[in-house]
């Protein structure tokens, strides 16, 4: 069976992290996100289902 992504065997998560994080920082990742939202309609994120008291966390980017 082929598999698509990378198998960790003895996963290192933060070998892993760091890896990402190069990454995001070579490529400037977050910078990038702002940027090409730059003049749209906010856009956001619920977290979470809503609780009894009908609030829940929410956040805009």
């Amino acid at each position: 069976m082929s598999t698509k992504f990378t198998e960790y065997k003895g996963l290192d998560l933060p070998k892993v992290a760091d890896e990402v994080l190069d990454f995001w920082k070579k490529e400037n990742i977050f910078e990038k996100s702002v940027t090409t939202r730059e003049g749209k309609q906010p856009y956001v994120f619920f977290e979470g289902p809503p609780s009894a008291n009908g609030y829940r966390i929410q956040r805009s980017v």
